[in-house]
């Protein structure tokens, strides 16, 4: 609030001290300190001084000077030029020349204040009404300005003046303020008001308006200075107020029309109106006074107005003295009767009026009246809106929910129109005039209900109607309640340690001690509770056992000399043991502490010879199945592995196989399942059932040796070379474009080019660049101070790697150029082609370029969708599947010599160099 007056306030200087537009503009600008010529260079790109009249107005716009349209068009006519053009260099300079001229700045800041006849009878009125308002209230109005007149000259800021009227209740609207402060700016100073002149006005007031007074007819429709309400709405043009903030005032002038709109609000905020009148009446009188009355209206948030509060008061009041006593108890009672009726008891068949929308409607809308034809061309309208927008097939309701972010259901009558608009739905004058009349129903002129526009013109397509239905349809459904169905446990361990390792596994899993459970049983800690409590307690730590289960427990750890008894300690001790061992500090720190087992088989049956021999025979028939189909089977395991566990259960594995037409037995999928069977729970080790069922590809190399290129067995790893190291950071470091001494300087403070080993293996951390433990061994090695065994060198370090960007020294030697360092290929040079293979391999990309140009096949694409790690290789047999379904069979020959040649350390394929490498092959059939 004080923000918005000390706005309104500061305009005030530039806007309202004279009238004279330009003068009023000199005024703003001199307290901006706007450059006016600089929002109009933008137009004029050659500086010649003028501009079209649109651009004027834009450039007028910006200076964010509030214009009617009278000054826009008064001040292009002075400044417009015979071709049309407007001078705008004339303007500026007449607009600036108070900053070069002092006397030209007294003109304008002291020039006396002008008011046409309209503003100074408002003036008046306006004194008059905070003269009235000082005598009612008792207000000492001079002392809270002189707080702020520390040194006694009798004026203070526009916003100290503006911020004492509010905190005394006496601050008029934003125009009226403005009227008021120019009356009192006079000691040229347009920042200051003279509030001791002010004050004697007031005091005043009555011998200043004597004259006027005098003679004045009173006019019943005059406006008073507070009053923002429009009172005649017959003939009403809502076109013409689309720009005001006036609002309707309500229709009400009988007692039953305000206990409606009372009752409306009561029902729709479910308000106990009775309840707030007796914290006033403490002795329960039904008597309140007239000033309580209206205040508790307020407390209650129903809206009401002191002509609605003065009909209420002819009413209900019971005595004719000021401020007298008012029967609220039977205005409570004329209220509840929306609810029930005083009495009804001994009447059995009177009736209670139901609640409904119309019971609430007064105090939600206000509608405008309309007569009986508007009522007709309106129903005729929205028909036709209606029609139109069924044959456009457009929903407008979305359209509106963008501008009604609060989701209130009304929008401004500019945006409202904006979109009808937009649609090409936009009425003549006469019909939007009806259109506005029916939806704007808030009391203002300035807000249309558009929700209950949509719903009367927007019509929802058929499968809107239907998925409204079928929602409809779970309205009143009611959800049972789930009832736990009874189990029995039938798990049989196949003994002691058996059944103790799956309790252990429980327990770690779930990081349960289970003595807590058991302890509160145990009163005299005498280690031994009863077997119903056992089991209580292990039902309370969610352990749930069959009775084989509890059986062995009792055979383990009953009470010999006392019947029905457990040695419950020595079972936790027992079960603990897989976080610890106890008594673990007595034993000898060498002696080895015996790690307890979690591995439980529960009747598994052990592998025989015939489910071995069964076993082999199924995986060479799924191995030459794989062949002959060139399948990757290993893609439809992953789409049940969600968690990349490499293993499913045995039902998923089975249909797995069903879902490539692989059909096993019952016998032969109980042979695999006991080999593959995972010991833990019982999962299907899939990555081993593929590893060895997958069949190898074969692949000659140049010495005539086979090499196998299988996806999940890499070849030998030969010992790793100091050059080749640093040649792989190397490539790293200009791949990522890194800076190694921004990294390194952090833990050198003193910069002495060393740091010690752990340091200099966190830096190579940071700058991401993956080492296996091998290599971190050799590069410490390369670059260790002999001196210092722990530290390293790392100076020489980013001096042998930054070669790739530049060479130390170039600044003693201009003339001498570092070396251009390339990025080696990723083809491994054992794979080298030989010439016989390099034109067959020509021949292949040739013809696989015509193909794939012709036909506009786009094979990036797949293999991108194979490559989950986007590494930019995949294995060779998902290659080889990929080729065949876009119709590109390869013959075994065709296939070895283009895996050879795109093969990446022998283990997969680079597509990305073959998809390049295609693309040129490409470009010779364009």
């Amino acid at each position: 609030m004080a923000t918005a007056l000390v706005s309104a306030g500061q305009s005030i200087i530039g806007t309202y001290v004279q009238q004279d537009i330009e003068t009023r503009l000199q005024q703003e600008v001199y307290k901006k300190q706007i450059r006016v010529r600089e929002f109009f260079t933008d137009f004029d790109r050659l500086r010649k001084g003028w501009v079209t009249e649109d651009k004027f107005r834009s450039a007028l716009s910006m200076i964010n000077f509030h214009f009617t349209r009278d000054e826009i068009e008064e001040i292009i006519r002075r400044y417009k030029l015979n071709d049309g053009l407007v001078q705008y260099t004339t303007f500026c300079n007449k607009l600036e020349e108070q900053f070069l001229n002092s006397e030209a700045k007294a003109q304008v800041f002291q020039a006396p204040q002008i008011f046409n006849k309209d503003e100074e009878d408002t003036v008046k009125r306006l004194m008059l009404a905070i003269k009235r308002k000082i005598a009612t209230k008792r207000i000492f109005l001079k002392q809270p300005f002189q707080d702020f007149d520390r040194t006694a000259c009798s004026h203070i800021t526009i916003d100290q003046f503006s911020r004492v009227l509010n905190q005394l209740g006496l601050l008029p609207k934003d125009q009226y303020l403005q009227l008021l402060i120019r009356q009192y700016i006079d000691n040229g100073n347009p920042k200051e008001v003279n509030y001791v002149k002010f004050c004697d006005d007031v005091d005043n007031v009555q011998e200043m308006l004597s004259g006027v007074i005098t003679g004045i007819k009173h006019n019943p429709k005059e406006v008073h200075p507070d009053d923002d309400f429009i009172e005649d709405k017959e003939g009403l043009d809502l076109i013409s107020t689309l720009f005001t903030s006036k609002k309707l005032t309500d229709n009400i002038n009988t007692l039953e029309q305000v206990l409606k709109k009372i009752q409306g609000d009561v029902v729709m905020k479910r308000i106990r109106i009775r309840e707030f009148y007796k914290d006033f009446d403490p002795l329960r009188k039904g008597l309140v006074t007239e000033s309580q009355f209206a205040r508790i209206l307020h407390l209650q948030n129903i809206p009401v107005t002191e002509k609605e509060i003065s009909i209420l008061l002819n009413h209900y009041k019971i005595d004719s003295i000021p401020n007298g006593q008012v029967d609220y108890n039977q205005f409570c009672e004329d209220v509840d009767k929306i609810f029930t009726i005083k009495g009804i008891d001994k009447s059995p068949q009177a009736q209670v009026p139901q609640i409904d929308d119309s019971t609430t409607l007064p105090a939600r809308r206000r509608y405008l009246q309309m007569t009986e034809q508007e009522a007709i061309q309106l129903d005729e309208l929205l028909m036709k809106y209606k029609q139109a927008i069924q044959n456009k097939r457009v929903l407008l309701k979305p359209v509106f929910e963008d501008f009604d972010k609060t989701k209130q259901g009304y929008i401004t009558t500019n945006q409202f129109l904006r979109i009808l608009n937009q649609f090409n739905l936009f009425p003549d004058p006469v019909s939007l005039n009806l259109l506005l009349k029916r939806f704007v129903d808030k009391a203002n002129l300035n807000e249309v209900n558009y929700y209950d526009f949509c719903r009367i013109v927007d019509q929802s397509d058929e499968g809107v109607a239907i998925s409204r239905s079928h929602a409809d349809a779970f309205k009143n459904y009611v959800k049972s309640d789930n009832v736990s169905q009874a189990f029995i446990r039938n798990d049989q361990p196949n003994d002691f340690e058996d059944l103790m390792a799956k309790l252990r596994r429980i327990v770690k899993e779930q990081r349960q001690r289970i003595a807590e459970f058991l302890r509160d049983f145990d009163k005299l800690r005498s280690g031994t509770i009863t077997i119903t409590q056992l089991r209580k307690g292990l039902s309370m730590a969610k352990i749930l056992l069959s009775d084989a289960e509890f059986q062995l427990i009792l055979q383990n750890f009953g009470c010999k000399d006392k019947p029905n008894f457990v040695y419950w300690k020595d079972f936790t001790d027992q079960v603990d043991q897989v976080f610890t061992t106890k008594n673990l500090e007595k034993v000898s720190p060498s002696e080895d502490v015996p790690l307890m087992s979690t591995q439980y088989n529960y009747g598994r049956v052990s592998i025989t010879e015939r489910d071995r021999q069964v076993a082999e025979v199924v995986k060479k028939k799924f191995q030459y199945f794989c062949k002959a189909t060139r399948l990757d089977i290993k893609q439809f395991f992953q789409d049940w592995d969600k968690l990349g566990r490499n293993k499913v259960s045995p039902k998923q594995f089975r249909q797995t196989l069903a879902t490539v037409n692989f059909i096993l037995s019952d016998e032969e999928f109980q042979a695999v399942v006991k080999i593959y069977a995972a010991e833990d729970d019982g999962d299907i080790r899939y990555v081993q059932f593929i590893n060895d069922t997958q069949p190898p590809l074969e692949i000659q190399t140049e010495s005539g040796a086979s090499q196998a290129y299988v996806g999940v067995k890499p070849k030998e790893k030969e010992k790793l070379q100091p050059s080749v190291l640093l040649e792989q950071i190397k490539v790293a470091v200009k791949i990522k474009r890194l800076r190694l001494g921004d990294y390194f300087k952090d833990f050198d403070p003193l910069r002495k080019g060393l740091m010690p080993t752990n340091k200099f293996r966190g830096v190579l951390s940071q700058m991401k660049i993956d080492l296996d433990q091998e290599s971190l061994d050799l590069l410490e090695t390369m670059y260790v101070v002999p001196e210092d065994p722990i530290r390293v060198n790392y100076a020489k370090f980013i001096e042998d790697v930054e070669i790739v960007f530049t060479k130390s020294g170039l600044d003693k030697d201009p003339l001498m150029k570092p070396p251009v360092h390339v990025i080696p290929t990723f083809l491994d040079p054992r794979d080298a082609l030989t010439s016989e293979e390099e034109e067959a391999l020509h021949t292949i990309m040739l013809r696989l370029g015509e193909v794939v140009k012709k036909h506009r096949i786009l094979l990036k694409p797949h293999f991108q969708d194979k490559d989950k790690t986007k590494s930019g290789k995949i294995t060779f047999t998902r290659f080889r599947s990929i080729m065949d379904f876009h119709k590109l069979p390869l013959t075994d020959d065709q296939f070895r010599v283009i895996c050879k040649r795109f093969a990446y350390q022998g283990i997969e394929f680079n597509y990305v160099e073959f998809d390049e490498i295609l693309k040129k092959y490409e470009n010779f059939y364009q």
